[in-house]
């Protein structure tokens, strides 16, 4: 809740939770930003009172409750009950069977984890090869910074426990203080940039922190509105905030903050007044934060510990979003609000997607998880029973249901017809019911045969069959997998034309004042090399018309003072203005994820390559090419190069085949490599 704040019965006045009157705030802005203050208040609540509202989807249960029960699912959880002392002999552990179902879809996920592509296209519609590498270069690189690669094991493991995985992209630049010892022995404070802080920043957000307004609209980006919440340190809060907002009497905005305390403004008042309520015990040290974003309004407003963070003048306008997305409106480039969040999840709940939420994998195994649990807790108390076996005796006493616990001595009266505790065939019945749940969980997510559990007497069909059955599910998956990695890099691409194209005024040359833009060093990999490339935005292009001719001269040149083509450093200069003006498409290839995961991809690539070798495929095909990149460049490590012949490979394979390279079936000789000789892939993006 953003306050829980309660007012007399008699007087109407707002009281604390002790029944005391509260205090007036001193923080008291203009009257439109506490009417957006008690607007947000108002959405917040319909919010979340929908995240605590029961949905058949949820099988009856609010989305906080479904999301606590999957929760548990996956975390094998049992709990500290109170339990009679004559009841603790009973069983109460519980297997990791759904446990481990769902961290063998993970492990399987890890292996295909995969980068988006990029395809661009200029404003004559035309495909640019070289800008959309240099895009993706950039894309891989802030998705790197961002811990993209641990991040991803987090966000496919909310898939397969949540209702749906969201994820975060912003942009920060925080400050933070560093102390420095001067000559003299004195402490010298600073403000600095917090590298760690700033920058694009990536997150996961939890389910219950992001609040929507519609559970019945399935596209995030047409939401009617979305709040998130998020606690922070109160120092974290001050490197992100402070210094950056000011009231009309020029106060920073965040010296009004204080740690542990909201604000609350009483809706319905004539003259509305803020009051400081105390957030929980628990959040003594922290701060709330809340970010309303509006995006039909182009509204995003943010408030920490209920003082408001923006620009108090007009507060309507001129607080647009802060995330937006390049775009060619009719015969204009604007730049329009985009929610800055991801989502996705396990499987669809619903038929038409128009349900916002998914079905999570611990939701799917649910069931059969605690039916197998319950199982498995009477088959422990059944055999405990029936091996110490509670002993009835002749005698006089009073019997309940207490005495039924094993080891027991049970008294009973002078004649009384005793029967012997036998278990029978029910401990079997017990059994027989946790296999028949183990194979319902095996049908439903993943055979045990898949996650590396394999037992004597398995058949090649049984296997055969439980990777078929695995690359089912995982297909699914991977295509909720590779919509979210698509969303994620068409956010990235947002920040990098929003902030990386942007020049900034180069003070160092005061007598010819001219912009500075950023230049991006990179590591990556060409055709199975490690390459450094070297990413530098100019505006020396700009305005600058080039013939075709000139432009390939100027590629040469630039290739040839970066080494040659035989170097590894690949050099772009690059057109900001162009290049934020091209129209991006990001894209993911869900069979490679799904490939990848069960390590069929390199079976793939074997198999392409024994049918391009093939004695009635080969002439047909160029055998260098072939092994280049199907043998040498996929096994040949970080440096394939050495793997490469270094003489004529026609000369060898005509001295190895006895003169005979190979026939062509409509007559003549066919070579090895060959075509024309063709610049290296080092050259620059030069727009004119």
């Amino acid at each position: 809740m953003i306050g829980n704040i309660i007012t007399d019965s008699k007087t109407g006045e707002p009281l604390d939770q002790n029944g005391n009157r509260l205090s007036r705030s001193s923080y008291q802005p203009s009257d439109e930003v506490k009417k957006l203050w008690a607007k947000v208040q108002r959405d917040y609540q319909i919010a979340w009172a929908l995240q605590h509202r029961s949905f058949q989807e949820f099988d009856g249960y609010s989305l906080l409750q479904r999301a606590r029960m999957d929760q548990q699912t996956f975390g094998a959880y049992v709990g500290a009950d109170f339990i009679a002392e004559h009841k603790r002999w009973r069983w109460r552990g519980r297997k990791n069977t759904a446990r481990n179902k769902l961290i063998g879809i993970l492990a399987h996920m890890l292996a295909g984890i995969l980068y988006p592509f990029v395809y661009a296209k200029n404003e004559q519609n035309e495909e640019d090869k070289t800008t959309a590498k240099v895009m993706r270069i950039l894309v891989e690189e802030h998705l790197r910074k961002a811990d993209y690669e641990v991040k991803f094991l987090f966000m496919c493991l909310s898939a397969l426990v949540n209702p749906a995985v969201f994820v975060g992209i912003e942009y920060l630049e925080a400050i933070q203080m560093i102390k420095q010892k001067t000559k003299d022995g004195k402490i010298k404070i600073t403000e600095a940039v917090d590298e760690l802080l700033s920058g694009m920043q990536m997150n996961i957000i939890p389910v219950d922190e992001i609040l929507i307004g519609d559970f019945y609209t399935g596209d995030l980006q047409r939401q009617p509105y979305i709040i998130k919440v998020r606690r922070l340190s109160y120092d974290t809060a001050r490197k992100i905030y402070s210094g950056k907002h000011y009231d009309a009497s020029g106060k920073d905005l965040f010296d009004y903050v204080e740690a542990g305390k909201t604000r609350v403004v009483l809706a319905g008042q004539e003259n509305q007044t803020l009051f400081d309520v105390e957030w929980t015990e628990a959040d003594k040290g922290f701060v709330q934060e809340i970010t309303a974003y509006y995006r039909d309004e182009d509204l995003e407003v943010t408030w920490v510990g209920g003082t408001f963070m923006g620009n108090e003048k007009d507060v309507y306008n001129n607080n647009p979003f802060s995330h937006r997305r390049f775009s060619l409106i009719g015969s204009e480039w604007m730049t329009i609000p985009i929610y800055p969040f991801a989502k996705s999840g396990f499987e669809p709940i619903d038929v038409t997607g128009r349900f916002f939420y998914y079905k999570s994998g611990a939701f799917k195994e649910y069931w059969d998880d605690a039916s197998q649990n319950r199982m498995y807790q009477l088959a422990h108390d059944g055999t405990y029973l029936d091996v110490i076996k509670p002993l009835f005796m002749s005698g006089v006493a009073k019997t309940d249901s207490i005495v039924m616990a094993p080891g027991a001595t049970v008294g009973m009266p002078v004649g009384a017809s005793v029967t012997p505790y036998q278990l029978g065939p029910n401990l079997a019945a017990a059994l027989n019911m946790m296999n028949v749940n183990k194979e319902d969980m095996s049908e439903s997510t993943q055979d045990k045969i898949m996650g590396g559990q394999v037992e004597k007497g398995v058949t090649a069909y049984a296997t055969a069959k439980a990777e078929q059955n695995a690359r089912i599910f995982l297909g699914v998956f991977g295509v909720m997998v590779a919509d979210l990695i698509k969303q994620l890099g068409e956010l990235v691409i947002d920040c990098i034309i929003q902030h990386e194209t942007v020049g900034e005024i180069d003070a160092s040359l005061p007598e010819a004042l001219k912009m500075k833009y950023k230049t991006f060093l990179t590591q990556g990999k060409e055709k199975g090399k490690n390459v450094t490339n070297r990413v530098v935005f100019s505006d020396k292009m700009i305005g600058k018309e080039m013939s075709k001719e000139e432009v390939n001269e100027y590629e040469w040149d630039m290739v040839e003072k970066n080494g040659g083509h035989e170097s590894d450093i690949r050099l772009y200069e690059v057109n900001p203005y162009k290049f934020a003006r091209y129209q991006y498409t990001m894209w993911v290839d869900a069979d490679k994820i799904v490939l990848k995961s069960m390590g069929a991809d390199r079976q793939e690539r074997v198999l392409a390559f024994n049918m391009m070798t093939d004695p009635r495929v080969a002439p047909f095909t160029d055998q260098k090419a072939v092994a280049n990149d199907f043998v040498i460049e996929e096994f040949g490590g970080d440096d394939p190069d050495k793997y490469k012949a270094k003489g004529n490979p026609n000369e060898m394979l005509n001295a190895i085949m006895g003169g005979q390279q190979g026939q062509n079936p409509n007559g003549g000789q066919f070579k090895l490599g060959g075509g024309p000789v063709v610049p290296p892939t080092a050259a620059p993006m030069v727009t004119q």
